[in-house]
């Protein structure tokens, strides 16, 4: 007996929301419980401190590429062990990034709001939030493309890099003394970059709703 339409929106619902909630864990346990306090106990290092002070320009890189590690690695395990199979919708992917990227922008920007800044103040970081959320949903999709081609590894390695690029690139360019205003002209001209490949990339996806991932899976 086929079921009902009531019971497949009630299963397509708790499928979504297990990809956005899995995209929020996955933030948080690779940068808030795994990064971040490894990055602390690397930068209260004597030969990390001597090494950034020595090849400044190497250390930003290195910082900015253990973002990419971590997060595009993060990404990744989660869809080849959590998440199958490995073809999918593109709302798969996107879902995953809402929550990855959501979390992100919660942590930065509720405890501005709670310190008192109103929403008018913070029209920067609400507009490099913007952009750094696009990035997420288009680097979760460069990842999830190496699952729907068979190269899983080559757009591993493709999203680390461009994840470490944008995170070194825009420092650099800040400690060089460029205004803020520039810097994020240049953020949005390369989250804009990836962004059209990952809409290019919607040929490699399933077309239709869940039951075509159902049907695969079952296949």
């Amino acid at each position: 007996m086929p079921d009902s339409p009531t019971m497949q929106s009630g299963r397509t619902f708790r499928k979504y929301l297990w990809w956005f909630l899995l995209g929020a864990a996955c933030f948080s346990l690779s940068q808030p419980l795994l990064r971040i306090p490894l990055l602390g106990l690397v930068n209260h290092s004597v030969w990390f401190t001597m090494f950034s002070m020595l090849h400044p320009v190497p250390a930003v890189v290195a910082i900015g590429l253990s973002a990419g590690v971590f997060e595009e690695g993060f990404r990744f395990l989660c869809k080849r062990f959590l998440l199958r199979p490995a073809k999918c919708t593109m709302v798969q992917p996107l879902l995953f990034g809402l929550g990855h990227g959501g979390t992100e922008a919660c942590l930065i920007l509720i405890p501005l709001l709670l310190q008192g800044y109103a929403f008018w103040e913070l029209q920067m970081a609400l507009m490099e939030r913007a952009l750094a959320m696009l990035l997420h949903l288009s680097l979760t999709v460069v990842v999830w493309n190496g699952f729907q081609t068979g190269r899983r590894f080559r757009y591993l390695a493709a999203a680390i890099v461009l994840h470490g690029l944008v995170d070194s690139v825009l420092p650099l360019l800040a400690q060089r003394g460029m205004q803020v205003a520039f810097v994020e002209l240049i953020f949005a001209g390369m989250v804009l970059c990836v962004g059209a490949y990952a809409i290019a990339s919607r040929r490699l996806y399933l077309q239709g709703g869940t039951e075509n991932e159902e049907k695969n899976e079952v296949l």
